[in-house]
């Protein structure tokens, strides 16, 4: 009920998810039964509840000897077949047909492309997911097979490493299109006015949504449950007070670029090539392309100055020799060939002997001329390209390289695909780093970044390890992390400041026995983060991303809305409060191609057919979505009187039927007879919001009837 102040009252309550009679059944094939696989395996399961049934079958080459979790077997709809996932019969055998999606992750990426290939032969509609990390393959593959997703298990979490290394309040930075949201989490105190002491519906601001809430006076108790869809989001009633030392999680837009963008098809008519054409020579075009092509592939680019200097000096010999042949009188053919070279090489004086009257015609000493200057500037091109060559290929250790920063840096650990892209996240939030490995693979990091080269654990004393603000050990070999966690906890035992050494596994077990006895340092498994992305790839959604909060994995998803889509043609409110999700980015779809943008969608607008739409979820909300299980909404009772303004009810009942799903003309009828009453379906949030607004208009009393 509300309070006097017009709060709600919190009330707890429980969905009625009774199962349906009709079972829903869904089979999935994992190819490779490594790390990653299994993780995928125990993530797939947890879509499987009552009238929904997950049938996963599991491919390996060889037979599996290790189960990172117990009773994964028991898992698998049959036992783990042994074979090749490239045969035909393999795939047969493991329910190809009646398949609805494969998600081939086995280390051998080769295997994986030859794999999908075989799996669209056998099955043209069944969903592929892939691990792969060649991007331009990747592109070419999915628009020649479609319905093909290849995501890089080892690249994913590289933004949970870089961040959990940095311990500032920035938990992920991520671009959706020409919008940068950042996720953030915080310990409020009085100095924060904007979140002390501010009741938590306030925290939904026009480019802000709060993500979570933890209580300094009670962290384990949550204060009065909003709904139960999410473990994570909406879980505190809106009139509850952020207070200080509580510690808040939300995600805010931080750069807005644009609100439309156009997604219209390339004009490739030969009428659009033609003026492309005149618009590159305009704009001077022509001069960068014939610049870059003059720059590009340093060695052949000389072999091909060298070719053409040397074509061009026999045509100015050719015809120099003509010239002087049959324009001057008494010159043989041996003389002609001699002064001809001789005029190529400059001696224009030598041949035409200064003051004297050589005889010949005076347009022929200008094409001499002409050749002499021409031949002389090409000597000079070539030897001047030759010596740069020289110079930049003999000098290069003269190049000024990065020094190692003094204090406040991050240490990384290994630069394999996960180091470099640790190092590339944390040069774009520009925090002072160096890099330490082993073999340097790319010599052009040399120059980009500070790096130190040789044995790794010798080298850490070298990186100022007692001045820096944390390491990050993500090189292949889990054990040589922990070593290197060890080995920094250990030098910076005696310092009073926070130190939180990050450490790279490839086992979930692993990293839970690391935090056991090693608590100060934040231990990832890649393939346990990556898992809960391909899982939810398995399910046709496009997984942008994750980030880890309050020890559990979220995803960036994308959903494009279709028909039969359990999204489709429900407002947002119901979205975000019935699944346990937090929409980021709302694109509608509008007529000739083009959507419309809204960050920070509001609750009462409505998905459509071909939206898109972005949200963040964990594996729970992707769930709860697949299988359209949404908690009901709680029932109300609004009560609405006679307003002293007449004019308000028109205004009060186009907000009722805008803020809820009564259509707009029962909204009029109810104004048309108050005092009157409605029962309503809404959700803790929906009822404050609309209980806020609607009694600016007129006199209303709204109470929960469960």
């Amino acid at each position: 009920m509300t309070g006097d102040d017009g709060t709600l009252n919190p009330i707890t309550y429980i969905p009625d998810l009774s199962p349906a009679t009709a079972v829903h059944q869904d089979h999935f094939i994992v190819c490779g039964l490594g790390s990653l696989g299994q993780q995928i395996i125990v993530n797939l399961t947890k879509f499987s509840f009552d009238s929904f049934e997950v049938h996963i079958a599991g491919i390996d080459r060889k037979p599996v000897t290790e189960w990172e979790v117990d009773n994964l077997s028991n898992m698998l709809s049959q036992p783990p077949i042994v074979g090749d996932c490239r045969r035909d019969h393999v795939l047969q055998t493991a329910g190809i047909a009646k398949c609805r999606a494969v998600l081939i992750v086995t280390s051998d990426e080769s295997t994986n492309v030859q794999t999908a290939i075989a799996v669209r032969r056998l099955n043209p509609k069944v969903h592929i997911i892939v691990r792969s990390s060649r991007q331009g393959l990747n592109r070419l593959l999915s628009r020649q097979l479609g319905q093909f997703v290849a995501l890089d298990a080892t690249e994913l979490p590289a933004m949970t490493f870089a961040l959990a290394g940095l311990e500032d309040n920035t938990l992920s930075v991520f671009n959706i299109d020409t919008f940068q949201f950042r996720v953030v989490e915080r310990q409020i105190s009085n100095r924060d006015p904007q979140y002390c002491n501010v009741p938590v519906h306030v925290l939904h601001r026009q480019h802000v949504r709060l993500l979570n809430l933890k209580p300094f006076s009670s962290p384990h108790q949550p204060i009065g449950w909003a709904t139960t869809a999410s473990s994570m989001f909406h879980r505190w009633q809106p009139h509850v007070r952020v207070q200080s030392g509580d510690q808040v999680a939300y995600v805010e837009v931080k750069a807005l670029s644009h609100s439309q963008i156009v997604n219209l098809p390339k004009q490739t008519g030969p009428w659009n090539k033609l003026r492309q054409g005149i618009g590159d020579v305009l704009d001077g075009e022509w001069r960068r392309r014939l610049l870059a092509f003059w720059r590009s592939s340093e060695q052949q680019s000389l072999r091909r100055v060298v070719a053409i200097a040397l074509t061009t000096a026999l045509v100015l010999w050719t015809t120099g020799t003509f010239l002087l042949k049959f324009n001057i009188t008494d010159v043989s053919w041996t003389q002609a060939i001699t002064l001809g070279a001789v005029l190529i090489l400059g001696g224009y004086g030598d041949v035409f002997g200064g003051f004297e009257d050589s005889g010949a015609p005076g347009w022929v000493l200008i094409v001499c001329l002409m050749i002499a200057i021409t031949s002389l500037l090409m000597v000079i091109g070539d030897l001047g390209l030759l010596a740069d060559q020289l110079l930049s290929s003999r000098f290069e250790f003269l190049q000024r390289r990065p020094k190692v920063p003094k204090e406040n840096h991050v240490i990384v650990v290994g630069l394999g695909r996960v180091g470099r892209r640790v190092t590339r996240i944390l040069q774009d939030l520009r925090q002072p780093l160096v890099a330490i490995t082993h073999h340097l693979d790319n010599p052009a990091l040399r120059n980009q970044i500070p790096l130190l080269e040789g044995p790794m654990l010798q080298q850490l004393q070298e990186a100022n390890l007692s001045t820096a603000r944390s390491v990050i050990a993500v090189t292949d070999d889990p054990v040589l992390n922990l070593e290197v966690a060890l080995i920094a906890a250990e030098a910076l035992e005696s310092e009073v400041r926070p130190f939180t050494p990050v450490i790279r596994t490839l086992s979930q077990l692993f990293s839970d026995n690391i935090k056991s006895f090693l608590p100060q340092a934040r231990s990832f498994s890649v393939y346990a983060l990556s898992a809960e992305a391909f899982a939810g790839a398995a399910f046709g959604e496009n997984i942008l991303g994750l980030f880890r909060l309050n020890h559990q994995t979220i995803l960036i998803t994308e959903y494009t809305i279709e028909y039969g889509d359990t999204l489709n043609d429900k407002p947002l409110a119901e979205i975000a409060y019935g699944y346990g999700v937090v929409p980021i980015l709302l694109r509608q779809n509008q007529p000739n191609r083009q959507y419309q943008d809204y960050p920070m969608p509001s609750d009462d607008m409505r998905v459509r057919m071909r939206d898109k739409l972005y949200v963040l979820s964990s594996i729970n909300g992707l769930r709860r979505i697949e299988r359209g299980e949404m908690t009901p909404p709680r029932q109300w009772l609004l009560e609405v009187e006679a307003p002293l303004n007449p004019n308000m009810v028109t205004e009060a009942g186009n907000l009722l039927a805008r803020l809820t799903t009564v259509p707009l003309d029962e909204c009029r009828r109810l104004m048309a007879t108050l005092p009157n009453s409605l029962q309503l379906a809404l959700y803790d949030y929906q009822a404050h919001r609309l209980m806020q607004e609607l009694k600016r208009s007129i006199p209303i009393r709204l109470s929960p009837l469960r």
